[in-house]
This record gives C-alpha cells, structure tokens and sequence, in this order.
C-alpha cells in the first residue's frame, strides 16, 4: 500500500488531469510529450485480492517543467500488470505523477528523479473501495473570503480523514439512500460554482453539495469555491450533518464578523496575511453566518494599461485571438501585490473557450472571478509588464463577432486581423495601413481613449473563395472591391446620361476620381504588402490612371448651339454676342439655341468646339 501522505498530494492532481485528457480525447486533442531523455519510468500495479485486476489498465505519465511547461504520455499495463515509459528525462526538477484508474476510482503516486538516476520504480497499490461513509470524519474547515472583479470569493477547504486501509467510495447508483462524506449547503446567491480538489466525487445539487469519495486511506483536503455579488453585506452557510472546528480567512481591507467564532493570530498563506476568526464545531443541521465589510480599495488606481494588442484570426473552426496588454506600475521599490483586491481585472467575451496564458501571466498572481473574468493579484514589477493570453471564440459559417472592453481606461488599442479573406466591420476602430508580419499580411485597425467598460466590437465576415489564376487572382480583396463597387455606382449614372441624352453631372465624375485615388492606394499598399507581384500592380496601376487622365480632360457636357450672330438682322451692322440691341438701328437682338445632338455625348471636345 502506498504511503498516504503520497495519496493525498497526487490523487487531487490525477482526478483533474485524467479528466482533462477524457476531455481532450473527446475533441481529438493532443498534448506535448513528456521531456526527452535517457532515463525510464518502469513499475507494476498489485492487486492484493484480485491479481487479474492489474491487466490491461490505462496509465498516465504526467511532467511538470521548472519553467512551467507540461507534458503527458498514455500506456497500458501488461497482462501482469507492468508498465514502462522510455526516453523520459531525468532532470530533478522535473515532477513527474504516475496514476492509473482501473474503473472510477484513480491511484497515483508524484515523484521525481535523483541526480543522475536512470530508472525510477514505481509500484501502485489497487484496492476495492468500501461504501461506509461512517469511517471517514471530517477534522478542520477553511473559509476563505476574497474581494475580486465583480465577485466576492468563498472558498471551502475541509480536511477529511480516512482511518482504514481502503479507499471509500459510493457509487452513483447508491447515492440516494447513503449518507454522503461531505454535505453542505451554499448561501442564496452563489454563483460561479467550482470544485478545486475532490473530482467527480463532488456532486452539486442545487445549495447542497455533497461529496461521496473517493477518499482515500490517510487526511485528505476537499477544496471547492463560488462566487457572491460583491455588494453582499452578510450570507450564511449551511451544514445539514455539522462542521468540524472552523476558522474564516479574510486579507486586508475586507472585515468579516460572525457569531460566536472569537479573533485568532494572523495566518501567512504564500507572501499574504490573512486576519482569522476560529470557532467550535457546529452541530448537525447548524449554521455559520458571516457579515462583510469592504474597505476602499485604493491600491489599483496605481495600475495603469497604457496598451492592448490583440491578434486575431478567423479559421473554418473558430476565431482565435492572442491578446498582450501593457501594464505599467507607477512607483518605485518592491513588486505590488494584493490579495484583498485584484490589482487588474481583464474580461473575458462570452463563450472563451481553450484559454492559455504565458509562464509570466500565471506569475502575476492570476485567479478566476466567480465573474468569468480574469483578475490579477500580484507580484507585478515596478515599470513596465506584460500580460499574454490567448482564447478561442465560436464561430459560424459566416464570421465571428469579438466583443471586448476593460476594466480601465486604454490610450491605445491595436487590432491585427490575419488577411485571408475576411471583411472587418467595425464603428469605434479605424482602418490603417495594412502590415506585415514574417509570411502573413494583418489587417491594422486602431481606437484610442478606450474608457473603462467601454464596449469595443468587431465583426469579421467570411468572403467567397477566390478563384485561381487570372492576372486579378493575386490582387488584395480591397482593390477589387473598390474597383467592382467603383463600377456598380457610376456605371449607372454615365449610362443614364446616355439614355435620357441628359448632361453628365460633375458630382459624378469628382466621385469617380476620388474613388480611383483611393483605388491607387490600396494598390500601392498591396505591392508593399506582397499580395500584388510588381508586374499585375504596374498593369493595374496604368489602366487606372489611364481612367483618371480620361476624367481630367473631360469636361460637363454643355447643349449644342446654333452660330452665335456677329451683325445685326435688320442693318447689317456688326454686333458683339452680349449686345442686347444693335448700335446703329436700335433692333433688338435675339440668339436662339437649338436641343443637343443626339450624338454630342460622344464626341471629343475638340469635334463639340468646331
């Protein structure tokens, strides 16, 4: 049998992990291996009752690097229930957990390599689990009261233990009518439910959550946390079959009060002091009622986002957006850091899926509010940092919408779109000049003086494919849409001058002008961006500047006269066209113009002059 000191540090652990790979297998992900090396894991599982137990049994290989990254490798045991993983590495400061599940009920054990160790044995210890709860017996309870983004944070952590040699476990099937290891009833309005340590055997039922195994031989912590409005001044938890002696945590700058539980020193968790409140066990069917009170928080207004860059790109799939956002801490001296109150808060657009985070963001004291959103407590350096985090966003046939605001205000937000064929519909970001990035072409849009929860959308709408060759395949989307829409709209009003044998308006051509311009631009920006090759930008670029030196030459069409009289009718005395009455004889004079000629609107203007 392992030790259980063992078992209670790994078996947390493994029932995350393997319900992460399940799930992972359930979407045909895969996972980094583990590091590469010389040494090999090699173990068995023994059985003490039933030996055939041990065949066949799906194993996990997990590893944990020093700079963060994971790694996983799956196998199987051996009719005799032997295992091996091979070419692992054997640094020391690599974890490696080791863990099998035989039915419901997983068994691990962590380690790792000594210096210069090649081979590192393992042998687990399977056993039937028991369905008598009465053995167990809960031994100390944490509440734990946290300030973050738009929630307060309430976190259980109750201490079991479990005095026999056997893991004790009620199936589903059986939960009805047993008596469950762990019941507890949830205040009225938590929200934002999550088991931190416990796994499947944790079951929510509405308030009540109740836990019924696996617990294993030895103590063992079950850990779960949710989330209360953060104007909440009192709430009250329920223990339908009693709580152990307890205490309530609470950081600086949060004050709770609670009947009959008395102050106690101070509690250091990680670089935080928590001030403490501890009482006596309650009975079966009690409860523990808490009153809060907030203090100014203060401290996050030294924190200031100067930037956010968001990289974003439309796949058949999903949308995927890689976010970096610039923080920068005023001040001098050591790294800020509060667990009282989130230092940043960065919300999430609804329906994140496959967040991941760089190695520094999940250094900066990174939580999940009850909220969705991120929070940030510290340590950030003094200066200037950087949060990376990356996310997926549902997508359909056609588009995705990415919806985004912070929790403060933000100079400058840049927004990189991957060109491959999307329209970007936008009312609060401007278009720029498109950039580009190693073999890839981005889309530039840009807002500035974002206030703090300020909504910032964007919609990206899929394009029909492109059809292959022609000297216009390779052209940017924005060219040729300028050019087709060019045409759409004046192509109209010159046909219909034509038609009516009506004069051509100047508004028209002063916009087909504008509209070339503005189509030599893009042009030239396609050249730079590499999605012209220099011969199509050179013949694209003569054809429209061919059209715009056809509108400067052009003229309004003007109606066709009659020759202007230069001599008067009755004497014959010579008239200049402005005079309204001959000099010599007094006659009035009378210019008649005739309709224009059906066929004015095509000749040049030297034939219209003679």
């Amino acid at each position: 049998m392992n030790p259980p000191g063992h078992l209670s540090r790994a078996v947390p652990c493994l029932l995350l992990l393997l319900a992460a790979v399940a799930g992972a297998q359930e979407k045909g992900a895969t996972s980094p291996d583990v590091p590469a090396g010389p040494a090999a894991v090699v173990g068995r599982l023994v059985h003490e009752t039933r030996p055939d137990a041990v065949a066949g049994v799906d194993m996990l290989l997990y590893a944990l690097s020093a700079d963060g990254s994971a790694g996983l490798r799956q196998g199987r045991t051996d009719a005799l229930g032997r295992f091996r993983f091979a070419g692992v590495s054997n640094a020391p400061d690599v974890v490696y957990l080791i863990g099998a599940r035989p039915g419901e009920i997983p068994f691990g054990r962590r380690f790792s390599f000594a210096a210069n160790e090649l081979e590192h044995r393992v042998e687990l210890a399977l056993s039937d689990p028991v369905t008598d709860t009465r053995i167990a017996s809960a031994t100390a309870l944490d509440v734990r009261v946290e300030r973050g983004c738009t929630h307060l944070r309430v976190s259980h952590r109750h201490t079991i233990v479990n005095p026999g040699d056997r893991v004790v476990f009620v199936p589903a099937e059986q939960r009805a009518t047993a008596t469950p290891i762990l019941d507890v009833e949830l205040p009225a309005l938590a929200d934002g439910f999550e088991s931190l340590a416990g796994g499947d055997g944790l079951v929510r039922d509405g308030r009540r959550v109740r836990f019924f195994g696996p617990l294993y031989p030895g103590e063992q912590a079950i850990e779960f946390g949710y989330g209360l409005p953060i104007e909440t001044a009192a709430f009250s938890i329920g223990f339908p079959h009693g709580a152990p002696p307890l205490q309530v945590l609470a950081p600086q700058g949060l004050s709770l009060s609670a009947g009959g539980l008395r102050a106690a020193p101070e509690v250091a968790i990680g670089e935080q002091r928590y001030t403490a409140l501890r009482g006596d066990p309650i009975a079966a069917g009690g409860s523990l009622a808490i009153a809060i009170a907030l203090e100014a928080p203060g401290i996050s207004s030294i924190v200031r986002t100067p930037r956010a860059e968001l990289w974003v790109e439309l796949d058949d799939a999903a949308l995927e957006v890689d976010e970096r956002l610039e923080v920068a801490v005023d001040g001098h001296g050591a790294a800020l850091e509060s667990a009282a109150v989130p230092l940043l808060c960065i919300p999430l657009p609804a329906g994140t899926d496959a967040l991941r985070f760089s190695t520094e963001t999940l250094n900066a004291g990174l939580r999940r509010d009850p909220s969705g959103d991120l929070a940030i407590h510290g340590p950030l350096p003094r200066g200037t940092s950087q949060i990376a985090l990356s996310y997926q966003l549902p997508a359909t046939s056609g588009g995705a919408l990415l919806v985004r605001r912070f929790d403060r205000a933000l100079p400058l937000l840049t927004v990189l779109v991957a060109d491959n064929g999307v329209i970007a519909d936008t009312a609060r970001l401007h278009r720029r000049r498109a950039v580009r990035a190693g073999d890839r072409t981005y889309l530039h849009l840009e807002a500035f003086a974002i206030q703090p929860d300020e909504v910032v959308e964007l919609g990206l709408q899929r394009t029909a494919p492109r059809a292959s060759g022609g000297r216009w395949a390779p052209a940017g989307f924005a060219v040729l849409a300028g050019i087709a829409a060019l045409g759409f709209l004046l192509g109209p009003l010159r046909g219909g001058a034509r038609d009516r044998r009506e004069p051509e308006q100047p508004e028209s051509a002063s916009l087909e002008r504008t509209a070339i311009v503005r189509s030599l631009e893009a042009l030239d920006d396609d050249l730079e961006t590499g999605k012209l090759s220099a011969a199509d930008h050179a013949a694209m670029r003569a054809e429209l500047r061919s059209r715009a030196a056809a509108l400067l030459l052009a003229k309004p069409t003007e109606a066709a006269a009659e020759p202007i009289r230069t001599s008067c009718g009755a004497c014959g005395a010579g008239v200049r066209p402005a005079d309204a009455f001959c000099s010599q004889c007094g006659a009035k004079q009378q210019v008649a113009r005739s309709e224009p000629r059906a066929s004015e609107d095509q000749e040049s203007p030297t034939a219209r002059r003679a």
